[in-house]
């Protein structure tokens, strides 16, 4: 038996697709984390933080606590916004993936902005898994292989 059969691989391209999307709830997580750790602890911003979360930080020290708490809630729903693309890129969505790199490449010339040159980084080590992600759903996309 030939171990690159068609249902080896496709099966492959499936767990690409999955683990691309995952790289959302990976970015949600870490972000959320991130957020809770500067809120409750006042520690500075990881390389992990979103640039937009950074932003919204940043600006919401110069004001007072309730600001501080706006943003924190802020950035907690630009979380759930990532897991939700996510969601929608684990059952297959082209759109879901093309729009949540289009706002995260968005989200890494922020960063890029913000002189975090160690977050500029980890976005393109993302950015790298969600393209694979993306072209691995369209891979399956092109060969009409339902998933």
């Amino acid at each position: 038996m030939d171990i690159f059969d068609d249902d080896s691989a496709r099966h492959v391209t499936r767990t690409s697709v999955l683990h691309g999307a995952d790289w959302f709830f990976w970015l949600a997580i870490l972000s959320a984390i991130n957020s809770l750790l500067v809120y409750y602890y006042q520690l500075p911003n990881t390389p992990v933080a979103l640039g937009l979360t950074q932003w919204l930080d940043g600006t919401s020290s110069g004001f007072n606590a309730t600001m501080s708490t706006s943003a924190l809630v802020t950035n907690l729903l630009v979380a759930f916004v990532l897991a939700g693309f996510g969601l929608v890129a684990r059952r297959g969505s082209d759109i879901a993936f093309v729009v949540g790199i289009f706002l995260y490449v968005i989200d890494a010339f922020l960063t890029i902005g913000l002189r975090d040159f160690f977050g500029f980084g980890v976005h393109l080590i993302a950015l790298f898994f969600l393209v694979k992600g993306l072209l691995a759903s369209r891979h399956l996309r092109e060969n009409a292989v339902s998933i």
